[in-house]
């Protein structure tokens, strides 16, 4: 009697270690939870991110008399992000629409296709895209008696990291900041920004009619100021009149027209629409070929007499 009571405890224990395994079968996973209203109302909107959804919800609680599109527009500025924590690799970085800031970094080993500005073009290098673009630009500018030349383009990573240490040297790193890009966090670094006719504050370029000219123009060959006036807290970095960026003529029209910094575009931009995988065509089924009749045979003809039937 005893070995049928040992199997039976036996049996009860194995049952009792599945229990957990049947009740997660059970229960809704996370990604297939019903979403509340506002969650749908939020992903809803045009410039939503799903991947942000939670922190869409924490920006709210943080600001609950917000409006939802201020709460999209926010979460995707990184307004709820801790400069330069949490760093994400930048994506795609050799697309002309990259973006690099405090948020968003470039491998160290990372270098671009360049292409030399030539004279009269200035010094430096960028990509053969933006490069051909500069110079078209320059040309122009030069053809209504405005000077334009880079005194600063592409820099590696290591040529940044001399570059913000040297500042760290004179300024407190807050101050630098403000002003130098952290190594792997600098624009130059992906061959498509530059300084132009200056890079100091003292130099007042902003003051200048090739200031006055790029304001107008810089759009047409799809380059953006890159650092307003008054963006700062969007930036993170102070106006610098004569940082500019290539984006391609279509961005850089909707920034330069609106007055909004290059992270402001992108966070109204449209969610693109996941792509979804097309189904293969069927395969076609070949027609089956004409049955090929043999050739009747000649009707026999014989000779002599005809055959009695």
């Amino acid at each position: 009697m005893k070995k049928p009571v040992f199997w039976l405890l036996l049996a009860a224990l194995c049952l009792f270690s599945l229990a957990p395994a049947w009740a997660a079968e059970g229960a809704p996973l996370p990604q297939e939870r019903e979403l509340t209203q506002w969650e749908m109302d939020c992903l809803a909107l045009p410039n939503s991110r799903p991947d942000r959804l939670d922190r869409y919800a924490a920006w709210a609680a943080k600001y609950p008399e917000a409006a939802l599109e201020t709460v999209v527009a926010q979460v995707n500025l990184d307004q709820d992000r801790t400069v330069y924590q949490d760093v994400q690799a930048a994506a795609d970085p050799d697309s002309t629409a990259v973006l690099v800031n405090k948020h968003y970094a470039l491998a160290q080993d990372y270098a671009p296709e360049l292409e030399a500005l030539g004279w009269p073009y200035g010094s430096g290098s960028l990509r053969p895209e933006a490069a051909r673009a500069f110079r078209a630009m320059a040309d122009a500018a030069r053809a209504e008696g405005i000077s334009l030349r880079s005194v600063s383009a592409y820099r590696s990573y290591q040529h940044q990291s001399t570059t913000y240490n040297r500042y760290l040297r004179y300024n407190r790193q807050a101050t630098v900041d403000t002003f130098s890009a952290r190594p792997g966090h600098s624009e130059h670094q992906t061959g498509l920004a530059l300084d132009i006719n200056a890079a100091n504050v003292a130099a007042r370029f902003e003051r200048t009619p090739a200031y006055v000219w790029l304001q107008a123009h810089c759009a047409e060959y799809g380059f953006i100021l890159r650092y307003m006036e008054g963006k700062e807290s969007i930036t993170g970095y102070r106006f610098e009149p004569w940082h500019y960026r290539y984006v391609g003529a279509e961005a850089a029209k909707a920034c330069m027209e609106q007055g909004i910094a290059y992270e402001e575009y992108l966070a109204l931009l449209p969610n693109p629409a996941p792509a979804q995988e097309e189904e293969p065509a069927p395969e076609a089924v070949p027609e089956p070929a004409p049955e090929v009749l043999p050739e009747p045979a000649p009707f026999p003809i014989f000779s002599g007499a005809p055959v009695e039937l």
